[in-house]
């Protein structure tokens, strides 16, 4: 169904998105030691980006380059489970900015990194010769209706004519996708593994709530129901503490990026809680494209 507020909306948005790279996003300068790597989507969240980061800091990591991670500030809950990912890693540092252009100058003066890998930060046209990573779920954007609020998406395919050379696009969906996010592993820190026998409900404060549920019915198990809330929820904590009193017998499946969020030692003094470890699936294919931009 056309709805016209939406449409006005967006097309208001696209006017501003429009404005404000004219008029503050600029192309800045490009680094002088390091390699500037974006990871980037057309949508507006839940494609991956931070999943495919992590996987992407191993596989760098493991050919012995030293990585800087920049994530944004506003993220705090990617932030904790990132810094948690890596506490071990010497050879990757997660950084949280909110500016990613600065942030970047900054560490390459530093001549600490090989790389330095922005979570997101597509829309940042400050960001110049970088290698552009794009996720991609749907269809390129290419009119009004797709952008945000009526659609799902942040830009059209024209802003991004004169981007970046070194660009290729990974699909994460279709039959045969580029790239497979999946779970691997739902368990408790006290009561173990999830009991597939058993029913669970799915609350979630992130981008693809609704995808989120299907990894968890794909995994085997049954869900009862889906509770979920914005993107980085701020009081997550609170409604999931609301939830577990309000039904005592329930049990609850969260994704890791919400676990983070919580205070330490949550999941353990709750063994209703079971968080959902995800993994990243990359195809053969999808390796050859990254090689050919000698990643």
């Amino acid at each position: 169904m056309f709805r016209p507020a939406l449409f006005i909306a967006a097309i208001l948005y696209r006017c501003a998105f429009r404005l404000h790279h004219r008029l503050c996003l600029r192309p800045g300068k490009p680094l002088e030691n390091s390699r500037l790597v974006v990871v980037g989507s057309f949508r507006t969240g839940g494609a991956g980006k931070t999943p495919f980061c992590i996987w992407l800091c191993n596989q760098l990591a493991s050919q012995g380059k030293r990585v800087a991670l920049l994530c944004h500030e506003y993220a705090l809950d990617e932030i904790a489970m990132l810094r948690e990912k890596f506490s071990t890693n010497a050879l990757v540092e997660v950084f949280a900015t909110r500016n990613r252009y600065q942030a970047a100058h900054e560490l390459d003066k530093a001549s600490k990194f090989d790389i330095i890998l922005c979570d997101d930060g597509f829309e940042d046209s400050r960001l110049v010769n970088a290698t552009t990573i794009i996720l991609e779920w749907e269809n390129t954007p290419r009119k009004i209706s797709d952008l945000w609020p009526f659609g799902k998406m942040r830009s059209l395919a024209k802003d991004h004519e004169n981007g970046p050379q070194a660009a290729i696009t990974l699909h994460c969906s279709g039959e045969s996708p580029d790239i497979r996010f999946v779970l691997d592993k739902v368990s408790s820190p006290v009561a173990g593994d999830f009991p597939n026998t058993q029913k669970a409900t799915v609350f979630c404060g992130i981008g693809a709530p609704e995808r989120f549920m299907l990894d968890v019915q794909e995994y085997g198990i049954q869900v009862a129901r889906l509770s979920a809330f914005r993107d980085h929820c701020k009081n997550f904590e609170e409604k999931l503490e609301f939830a577990l009193q309000k039904d005592p017998d329930s049990a609850i499946i969260i994704s890791e990026k919400d676990a983070a969020r919580l205070p330490h030692g949550f999941v353990q003094r709750n063994t209703r809680v079971y968080v959902a470890s995800q993994k990243t699936l990359v195809s053969p294919s999808a390796l050859q494209k990254l090689n050919s931009i000698g990643i």
